[in-house]
């Protein structure tokens, strides 16, 4: 069995002009909801065993909390392909996992992550991740460079 986590970067200060935004840093609330994400990861009693996550400040500072409040001993893999990503984008490094990894936690941005989650599971219709919102999605086949040829046998929104 195969479990994807996504999980959307927590709440970000507001885009400055003449600021790149990749340097946008989590505010007070988002540093608050990341280790409720975490929380929740942890609720459901998830083990990961990779983690992927956007180069993008705001999604460094959300994979650095939940790694640090769920005690990860995996390292997180910074993708340059995840920043604003696509579906297509970000599934292609999904499909590029170890195939080793049972489950897979992934930190992106919206819509990209969201509609990855429409694509993966038809339970998954209408759903827009909220910051540090996180789902769980689920398969029977043994292999990450299958996923998105099937759609997830369940799917299921931790927060």
């Amino acid at each position: 069995m195969r479990q994807l986590i996504l999980l959307r970067h927590a709440q970000a200060e507001p885009a400055q002009p003449g600021a790149s935004d990749t340097d946008r840093a989590l505010t007070e609330r988002g540093r608050l909801e990341a280790v409720a994400a975490a929380e929740a990861i942890a609720a459901a009693q998830l083990r990961i065993d990779e983690v992927l996550a956007s180069p993008a400040l705001r999604t460094r500072e959300t994979a650095s909390l939940v790694a640090g409040r769920l005690s990860l001993a995996v390292p997180v893999n910074h993708v340059a392909a995840l920043y604003l990503g696509s579906p297509h984008a970000l599934l292609l490094a999904l499909q590029n996992c170890r195939p080793t990894a049972q489950t897979l936690l992934m930190i992106a941005h919206n819509p990209g992550i969201s509609e990855l989650a429409h694509r993966l599971a038809r339970d998954a219709r209408g759903i827009a991740l909220r910051t540090a919102g996180v789902c769980r999605l689920t398969w029977a086949h043994d292999s990450w460079d299958k996923l998105g040829t099937t759609q997830a046998s369940a799917f299921e929104v931790l927060r």
